[in-house]
């Protein structure tokens, strides 16, 4: 694990602009189908389940940010159209994308797996960007300039130290296969300590942009 904080922090605080109710638009890698990937979420989880401070991601919730656009107040749909239309013609000309998932990553606000090859996804995240710095004139792309692929296994919700955590997850996870063949804009907010999201659109890597049929 690299970085290892010594202490935890609460990750739930409000970051500016947020607050109850109030949605983000983001583009969002999904482990759906994945057992493997799901397996591995849940044994990291189960191996952190006797320490206080910590919640859980449930499975419907996992996810992989690759870019936040901004406040979907902010952003029209014309706009929204545009740049989902951009994602998909961009992502139409890079096929899928095998990597493994695994590697554990300790933040100060959460637990959390990243991936092998490292760098493997930069050309989706590198579409997306462009795309909406083409259609989305009030956007949020100078907040989060780099990118570490990862998808969270717990976040933290308190201040303490770290080494229970590091303890529990001494032993090293086995990599397992995780393919991205598609991304997600969806409509983000906050529920407690949960983010919950509303799926927009659906961008394929070597297809097309469509609907989701149901939320």
């Amino acid at each position: 694990m690299s970085p290892m904080p010594e202490r935890m922090s609460d990750h739930w605080w409000w970051r500016a602009g947020v607050r109850p109710g109030r949605r983000l638009l983001v583009w969002h890698i999904l482990p759906d189908g994945q057992a493997g990937v799901l397996d591995l979420v849940r044994q990291c989880q189960d191996k952190l389940a006797g320490l206080d401070g910590l919640d859980p991601v449930p499975a419907a919730w996992l996810h992989m940010t690759t870019q936040i656009v901004g406040f979907a107040d902010e952003i029209p749909d014309a706009e929204v159209e545009t740049m989902t239309a951009g994602v998909s013609e961009q992502l139409s000309d890079i096929a899928p994308i095998d990597v493994e998932l695994g590697k554990l990553w300790l933040h100060s606000e959460a637990v959390m797996l990243g991936i092998r090859p490292p760098f493997a996804l930069d050309p989706v995240r590198a579409a997306i960007r462009a795309s909406v710095a083409d259609a989305v004139r009030v956007h949020q792309l100078d907040d989060e300039p780099d990118w570490t692929p990862h998808i969270s296994v717990a976040y933290s919700n308190t201040h303490g130290p770290a080494a229970p955590i590091i303890g529990a997850l001494a032993a090293r996870p086995e990599l397992r296969p995780f393919r991205v063949g598609r991304v997600y804009l969806v409509a983000q907010e906050r529920v407690g300590h949960l983010y919950r999201w509303e799926r927009r659109a659906v961008a394929r890597l070597g297809g097309t942009t469509a609907r989701p049929s149901c939320g």
